[in-house]
């Protein structure tokens, strides 16, 4: 489904009972879409509506010079969003690049009733430094070297075999092991529409992303998840996530990477239903 927002035209796809608590997703990237979390991600219709979204410029939403975009602009789509479907209280669910969006929102828009922050970090400068030394020590040094490849690749991708090749090399550093079948799985179908204009922008840019200092103003309840092999947003950046929000719950799942809610998906959707039943 379409809905115009600010100016451009963006996609979600509802699933479940418009008459349960909305949940809206956020997936990650930059340039990626709501495939990342649906159909991984249904489960939780039976407790609440949920609404995927392709954030602005990507997947199925309206294409946008990338140069508008950032953390703030994604941010206040999803209040604009929810205004725009009649949500008079909703919650908000971010994934990766999605958990740094919604950060950002609950320091800037604050209008959701609850966030959960899915492999997420709030400083990119200590991140990225923790990205580079994480890939140093990744074996085998084969894959070592493809993940380099793909990283090289971000700046200039421009068409969405390019970009489906990176996301083929780079994977492997975002699950815990690719000798799994839930690395097996996600990797056997590739529905994503990608952006690789959004991607080639942020990758140039960098991401402004340091929010650390700001966390303690979050007054609404927060549950940051994260996999205790998680090399890109690493557990490190959940507990400062947890510590510096009041009240923060963390989970840190065991046996899986980045990919939380595929590598283990039972205990993902067990963390968030429990955090829910205790902030009602």
């Amino acid at each position: 489904m379409d809905i115009t927002v600010d100016g451009a035209r963006l996609f979600y796809l509802p699933v479940g009972s418009p008459r349960n608590p909305p949940l809206i997703l956020l997936h990650g990237g930059p340039g990626l879409d709501h495939t990342e979390l649906h159909p991984w991600l249904d489960a939780l219709a039976d407790d609440f509506y949920l609404i995927y979204v392709d954030q602005r410029g990507q997947g199925r939403s309206e294409r946008v010079d990338p140069a508008t975009l950032s953390l703030s602009r994604f941010a206040a789509d999803i209040s604009a969003l929810a205004r725009a479907l009649g949500f008079a209280r909703y919650a908000l669910l971010g994934h990766s690049f999605g958990a740094m969006v919604a950060i950002v929102h609950a320091v800037e828009q604050r209008d959701a009733t609850h966030y959960v922050i899915s492999g997420g970090t709030a400083s990119f400068t200590k991140t990225g430094a923790e990205v580079q030394a994480n890939l140093d020590q990744f074996e085998p040094v084969a894959l070592r070297e493809q993940v380099t490849r793909s990283w090289a690749m971000e700046p200039t991708v421009t068409t969405q075999e390019q970009f489906a090749e990176l996301m083929r090399l780079q994977m492997p550093f975002h699950f815990a092991t690719v000798e799994s079948d839930a690395y097996r799985r996600f990797m056997a179908a590739d529905p994503t529409v990608y952006a690789p204009e959004v991607l080639a922008y942020f990758s140039v840019n960098e991401y402004a992303m340091e929010y650390e200092d700001r966390l303690p103003r979050v007054t609404q309840p927060m549950l940051v998840v994260t996999g205790a092999h998680d090399r890109t947003c690493t557990p490190r950046a959940a507990r400062d996530i947890a510590a510096r929000v009041p009240g923060a719950e963390l989970v840190i799942l065991p046996d899986a990477g980045h990919m939380t809610h595929v590598e283990q998906p039972g205990l993902f959707l067990a963390a968030v239903r429990d955090f829910f039943a205790r902030h009602p």
